[in-house]
């Protein structure tokens, strides 16, 4: 089968289309023809090296043995339309799934695809924030992946949503999901006139994520963190989390069945962006670290 690896960190262009293979599923898993690959930023990050830095616990990126892995959606030899995280090489025609879930067949490939890690992360986001009705929600890079559903449940869920993102366009996305103010976080004072929130998802990093901290509620704040996309972890000390009396809240493992079958149940609207054929990786890569899309971006073999 034709599969996109890489042998050195390094940019975009390290990915390079191989023949690898066939895979061979053990016990309890699925192999599956793959029509569509979901592409993350944390791929990225894999690739050039820098999840190494910001992710040295994760076993994934201590090493590399120059496999993508990713979360995809084909077809079994036996019918089955199944999703899930590949268990070897992602970015492949064929892959073997440890725990897929079953795709509902009024739901696309993309759509399924944008609901899947990125769903499950909202799903999960929003049950450790304890969310209420009434609450004022920032969401940083809004118009993403994860960002545009947690923009379309906090807004369900009663939560007044300030939606934080780059540009008009992404601006103008939050507010059609939902958003009730917008703020562009590229501009210098951007928090100015934003007012404390009592809930902040952060994941963009660096000083966006230390301004989004600054905006919480003393004594009932609460931050999710669950990602650092401009590859700067957010610079907070415990004295200032005590001194303010917030919390600091990660996610862990939060692709799981449950997650997935409640993303998919919940009638979201996901965001979906370009389209690219499997000898483009590296296109996909470059689209997605220079902030141009909006929503999910995919990979076809």
């Amino acid at each position: 089968m034709r599969a996109v690896r890489f042998t050195e960190f390094g940019p975009a262009d390290v990915l390079r289309v191989v023949d690898v293979p066939d895979p061979v599923p053990g016990p309890g898993e699925d192999l599956v023809r793959v029509t569509a690959i979901g592409v993350n930023y944390g791929e990225t990050s894999i690739r050039s090296g820098k999840a190494a830095r910001l992710f040295p616990w994760h076993a994934a990126v201590r090493g590399t043995d120059g496999r993508m892995g990713a979360e995809v959606i084909g077809v079994t030899a036996d019918g089955r339309r199944l999703m899930g995280a590949a268990t070897g090489d992602g970015y492949a025609e064929l892959a073997v799934l440890g725990n897929g879930v079953e795709v509902p067949p009024h739901v696309g490939d993309h759509e399924a695809l944008a609901l899947l890690l990125q769903g499950s992360t909202a799903v999960q986001a929003t049950r450790r924030s304890r969310l209420r009705a009434g609450e004022r929600v920032l969401v940083e890079a809004a118009a993403g992946g994860v960002g545009s559903l947690l923009v379309q449940i906090a807004a369900r869920a009663g939560a007044v949503v300030v939606a934080a993102a780059r540009g008009e366009h992404k601006l103008a996305l939050a507010r059609e999901l939902g958003a009730h103010e917008t703020v562009d976080y590229s501009r210098a004072g951007w928090t100015e006139g934003v007012g404390e929130v009592d809930v902040v998802f952060s994941s963009v990093g660096g000083s966006v994520a230390r301004q989004s901290f600054e905006l919480l509620r003393p004594g009932a704040g609460r931050l999710v963190l669950f990602g650092f996309a401009n590859g700067e972890p957010l610079d907070v000390t415990p004295a200032e989390v005590f001194g303010l009396g917030v919390e600091l809240i990660g996610l862990w493992n939060p692709l799981t069945p449950e997650n997935v079958r409640e993303a998919l149940d919940l009638g979201l609207k996901p965001v979906l962006g370009p389209t690219f054929p499997l000898a483009d990786a590296a296109r996909a890569h470059e689209a997605l670290e220079s902030r141009a899309t909006t929503g999910k971006v995919i990979l076809v073999p």
